[in-house]
This record gives C-alpha cells, structure tokens and sequence, in this order.
C-alpha cells in the first residue's frame, strides 16, 4: 500500500490550463438571442444532466445542444472537439462517448484510490493517516477521494464522467457529426444509465463534483474557485422554480 503523502502537481495540469479549457474553449460561439421554444422533458432532462457545465460555457440549457445549430457554431464546436478532445470523426465522437460512459477517469481515481489504501480504510483510519499530512493541498486531495468513495464506492466520480458523455452527444449534433435523432438516442442511452448508477439529482452531481475536484485539483475550500462557481451555478440552478432539477429523476427517456 503506497503511503499517503503530498502529491505534487501529479497531473501536471495547471491552473492557467484548466481556466483556458473551461472559458475560453467556449467564449466565441455564436449564441442566437432570440427566445427558444420549449423543448420536450426527455430533452430538457438530458440538458440537466451537463447544466452545470452549459452554465459555465455561457450557452442555454433549454435548447437541445445548448447552441444554435448554424454553420458558424458546426465549425466551432468541431474546432473545439478536435482541440480538447482530439476527436475529428463520428468515429472518434462514438468512441469517446463509449468511453465515458462505462467510465473514463472514473477507473484512474479507482485504481489511485486503491493504491493509496483508502477503499479499505474506515474513517478512523484514514483520519489518523491523514494527520500526518502536512500540505493543506495534499489534504484536501485525499479528503475529496476518501469522502467519494464513502459516498459511491466504485461509482464514485461516475457522474463527472457521465455528464460530459450526455454534452458531448449533444456536441455532436451541433458538429454535424449525428444527426439530430441520433444525438437524442445516444444521449437517451447515457441518460438510462445515469438513471441506473444514481438515485437523484443530488446524488448524480455529488459523484460529478467529486470528479470535477479530483480532475481539476482545483482548491474547495476557496470561495473563489472555479469549483466553488459550479456549486453556486448548481444551486442557483436549483432554486429556480422552473428547474430541470424539478424533473422526475426517473422520466422515461423516449422520444
């Protein structure tokens, strides 16, 4: 069992890195400002599913796709799908989303968490490892990977990767890569399996923020974080009366 102590910048991500992917990837997409029409509630589920992450992007969870499909956007989204996700095919497209939802960085904080002792440790055990730790970072690094997997087990960062497959389908009705009934279908397929690995609302963005924080090694505890943004952005989301948070977590996914 390898010891717990301070990891460093394991990842080698930055925090300069993670800002470009998060605003700038998306910041000139063509966003239409006329009103959207309602869409279906399978739909609209579906879009609660990446809300959170639309939000972030300045796009409308109301619209299936989150964006306008036009031209502009279709050469846009693709640019950023071959950028940050080096798909440039329908079959790279099939293949990521394939991926993450049977779990894409869900199996990497598995086999870590392992490694470090924690899927066996009670949580007296781990309080006293984690008592000689002396990196604030560090701390909450192990604290975040201990409490996802007291919360979920071996589902416990699945949400983050199942949200981003569920975008991801829409992404790729935007880039023209499926069509629209074929990005419905597959996100339909994603959005079952959610159904199945989680409980509610809550419970499914519990596991996406536990694999946002392990991802991004962003710092929790900062009011100003960009981790500390998404949870505000999923409860203002939540307060809203018209919510996709109000939907039945169980809603039939069919068209």
């Amino acid at each position: 069992m390898r010891k717990i102590e301070f990891l460093g910048n394991k990842n080698g991500k930055t925090i300069m890195a993670i800002l470009i992917l998060l605003f700038m990837g998306f910041s000139f997409f063509n966003i239409a400002c006329s009103k959207t029409e309602e869409i279906p509630e399978p739909l609209f589920w579906i879009n609660g599913t990446h809300a959170v992450l639309t939000k972030v992007n300045g796009a409308d969870i109301n619209r299936f796709g989150t964006l306008p499909a036009n031209s502009v956007n279709r050469t846009r989204v693709r640019n950023t799908l071959e950028s940050f996700w080096d798909i440039t095919s329908r079959e790279d497209l099939d293949y990521m989303i394939d991926t993450l939802a049977v779990g894409r960085h869900n199996p990497m904080f598995l086999e870590e968490a392992e490694e470090y002792g924690i899927t066996s440790m009670t949580r007296e055990e781990f309080e006293s490892e984690l008592a000689n730790v002396n990196d604030r970072e560090a701390i909450m690094y192990f604290r975040n990977m201990f409490e996802a997997y007291q919360a979920f087990g071996e589902r416990a960062i699945l949400g983050w990767d199942l949200s981003r497959a569920t975008q991801l389908c829409a992404f790729g009705y935007i880039a023209e890569f499926y069509t629209f009934d074929e990005a419905v279908d597959r996100a339909f397929d994603v959005g079952r399996i959610i159904q199945n690995n989680f409980d509610s609302w809550d419970d499914f963005y519990a596991s996406y923020f536990f694999g946002y924080a392990y991802w991004s090694q962003d710092d929790i505890e900062d009011p100003r974080s960009e981790f500390s943004r998404r949870i505000n952005i999923f409860y203002d989301l939540k307060m809203d009366q018209n919510s996709l948070f109000n939907l039945d977590w169980h809603l039939e996914l069919t068209r």
